[in-house]
């Protein structure tokens, strides 16, 4: 009796230790699973939140010159009463008759305190950052290949003259519909948009705002309560639609390019994959400019953590 109860103890105790030494052997094989399901775990985005204030918005714009023909004329009156509420205070380049054939000096030339000549010396002059152009209708007689021949090297000189400026095209605006000519008709003002469009798109610092399509009509021409003379020229609800056009379209602009340089800096400080993948992302989305230019450069020197 005394000797079963030896074995049976010695049994019991032998099992103990096995069944320690196969759980021991469990928690070696499972432990290494868990920490390597710890490693791989990404670490979540920082959130990219970014504002345009009033200010912001008003600096933009008072290193900015407007450049335009008697249409401009009447944005100009606008700028001095409501507009200004809304952009600031640009330089207004603009003179009645103005066109691109007489860019040249003299009584229909653009000027600025008391100097007058070409919009490039023009421009330079005001040390402007950036330039809105609206032009077109003073030249659509020549037909739209031509005018926008001329446009090119228009803006070619306006960037030669001064280094590193950023041009905006607003698209040519509408005529009303039984204010058409045979060459001024809005059949020609969309070839000429569509051709400025396209070029925007391929060139550095080159942009074009659509405020054509909010001024039309369902015939496509110039809406009644836009038009002040049933022609080409606009009243104050015009302007109101136009200002509001290129204020939406620079907002998103400067938020656009925000998020970007958020996102490289992100990228620089932290140097993981998905973070560094995000700035690539929101910089490709930049059109052609000298700010995307700039912030590929930066991202080339990200080095990812290992």
């Amino acid at each position: 009796m005394k000797k079963t109860r030896i074995i049976l103890t010695i049994i019991i105790i032998t099992a103990a230790v096995s069944f320690g030494a196969l759980a021991v052997s469990a928690d070696e094989t499972t432990q290494p699973t868990t920490v390597l399901k710890t490693v791989a775990k990404k670490k979540p985005l920082k959130k990219i939140k970014v504002k345009v204030s009033k200010k912001e918005i008003k600096k933009f714009f008072k290193k900015s010159a407007f450049i335009g023909n008697s249409i401009g004329l009447g944005q100009r009156m606008f700028m001095n009463s409501e507009g200004k509420k809304m952009i600031g205070h640009p330089k207004m380049l603009v003179k009645g008759c103005y066109a691109f054939t007489n860019d040249k000096g003299g009584k229909y030339s653009l000027s600025y305190k008391g100097y007058s000549g070409p919009a490039k010396k023009v421009v330079k002059r005001t040390k402007a950052k950036r330039v809105f152009i609206n032009m077109g209708t003073n030249d659509l007689f020549e037909g739209p290949k031509k005018v926008f021949k001329r446009y090119k090297k228009y803006i070619a000189g306006i960037k030669k003259e001064s280094k590193g400026i950023v041009v905006y095209i607003e698209s040519m605006t509408p005529v009303y519909k039984s204010g058409q000519k045979k060459k001024l008709n809005n059949r020609n003002v969309n070839k000429l948009n569509k051709l400025l469009k396209n070029y925007c798109k391929k060139k550095k610092d080159l942009y074009y705002i659509d405020i054509t399509t909010a001024l039309k009509d369902s015939s496509g021409g110039l809406r009644k309560k836009y038009t002040s003379d049933s022609y080409v020229h606009m009243t104050m609800a015009g302007y109101r639609v136009w200002t509001k056009k290129v204020l939406k379209y620079v907002k998103k602009q400067i938020k656009t390019e925000k998020r970007a340089k958020v996102a490289v800096k992100y990228a620089k400080k932290f140097r993981t994959s998905n973070e560094v993948n995000r700035a690539k992302k929101l910089v490709k989305k930049l059109p052609k400019s000298t700010v995307k230019n700039k912030l590929k450069k930066k991202l080339k020197k990200v080095k990812v953590k290992q």
